[in-house]
């Protein structure tokens, strides 16, 4: 009898466990398997071509292509600020780039000498100057490469002594980030390839993108056409602690060489990518696309510049998810009706994207963004 009692008992613990909201091993919310759901669209009644855009914290902010501008917008699609700026004088904009939101202000990065600090309305609040003159000439877009930490901005903005990072080796021999500190309007030379990375050795590769976050004190680091995660500690010194495998199934590259990679080599592919990183508290998320192999490429002319829409018939855009202490999620598959991610704050949290109205075949004199959330399986 007293053995049945204890079983018993035991029956009702664990009862009480689940209904009373604990996690159980066998719960979703334990799971690593996700998948990728559209809740909703908005709709932002203005066209432009978005190449630039973030959305944080129930606001959205795009840069249009046509009138040198930005858009605000909230989560119904309700324009807030449409701000045209001019080319010429004090409250002249040029060659604005990547956007990042903090404490409900903005900052804006450049190639070539300012970053711009925008209040909440989208005024210029200040013009925040760069000790050197940038050597980038532009590239991809909407790519994480601005980050704010302790009063301080980390960013792409290579040049310093005029180096510049088209160089062969670039990556292997110098830093690459610049750190600039809001307080003292100064800025220095921070984070070193691994040598982990490919990066670090004497054979060629393309040239890379570069997209990173920054997430409890520790940065997050990816360079475009390499499928690793590179993790430093932040501090003055930025030091490098590990390098996370992503292990995709897809991510076709042009392999190390002992000579640059040309031009005419690049154009008979279209290799993998890695688009952005995003995180939370207890995630780091990774957008990427796994490319088309060289014979796919060709056979379809898809070097030619006409052909360039074609791409998604090609081409896997996915979503994989790294949970600390767990590992490497599923891959998801990004629909390719989806063109641009804004930005996503949270596993747990719907997130923002640009619809690809030229791949659906829809003309439209507004723009649409789909409402996406990851849920687990």
């Amino acid at each position: 009898m007293i053995k049945v009692r204890n079983i018993l008992i035991l029956l009702l613990v664990s009862v009480y466990a689940c209904t009373d909201g604990t996690k159980t091993s066998n719960s979703s919310a334990d799971s690593n398997e996700w998948k990728l759901v559209i809740l909703d669209s908005i709709q932002v009644d203005y066209l432009t071509e978005v190449r630039e855009g973030i959305f944080s914290n129930g606001i959205g902010l795009i840069k249009t292509s046509s009138n040198n501008g930005l858009i605000k917008f909230d989560s119904l699609g309700t324009i807030l600020v449409n701000k045209e700026f001019p080319q010429e004088g004090p409250e002249s904009v040029m060659f604005l780039e990547t956007l990042i939101e903090h404490k409900g202000e903005y900052f804006g990065t450049t190639s070539f000498s300012d970053m711009y600090h925008f209040d909440a309305n989208l005024n210029i609040k200040e013009r925040l100057k760069m000790p050197f003159m940038g050597e980038a000439r532009g590239g991809a877009y909407n790519r994480r490469n601005i980050a704010v930490w302790n009063e301080k901005i980390l960013l792409w903005y290579p040049g310093r002594n005029g180096i510049s990072p088209y160089i062969d080796h670039f990556y292997r021999d110098y830093p690459f980030l610049e750190l600039y500190d809001l307080k003292t309007k100064t800025s220095k030379p921070v984070v070193r390839t691994p040598k982990t990375s490919q990066y670090s050795s004497d054979d060629f590769f393309d040239r890379p993108d570069i997209n990173f976050i920054i997430e409890n004190d520790s940065l997050y680091l990816t360079f475009s056409n390499e499928p690793l995660i590179h993790v430093y500690a932040m501090g003055d010194s930025i030091l490098w602690k590990r390098s996370i495998p992503m292990n995709p199934s897809d991510f076709k590259l042009i392999p190390g060489q002992k000579t640059p990679v040309t031009y005419q080599e690049k154009i008979k592919m279209y290799e993998a990518g890695i688009r952005g990183i995003y995180s939370d508290q207890e995630h780091v998320i990774v957008s990427y696309h796994g490319g088309i192999d060289g014979d796919t490429f060709v056979n379809n002319d898809l070097m030619e510049r006409e052909n360039s829409p074609r791409y998604p018939e090609f081409l896997k855009n996915y979503l994989k998810i790294y949970r600390h202490g767990q590992g490497w999620s599923n891959e998801l598959i990004i629909p390719s009706k989806i063109k641009i991610i804004l930005n996503i704050e949270s596993a747990d949290k719907p997130f923002y994207a640009l619809r690809n109205d030229d791949f659906i075949g829809e003309e439209q004199d507004y723009l649409t963004f789909y409402k996406l959330e990851l849920m687990r399986k």
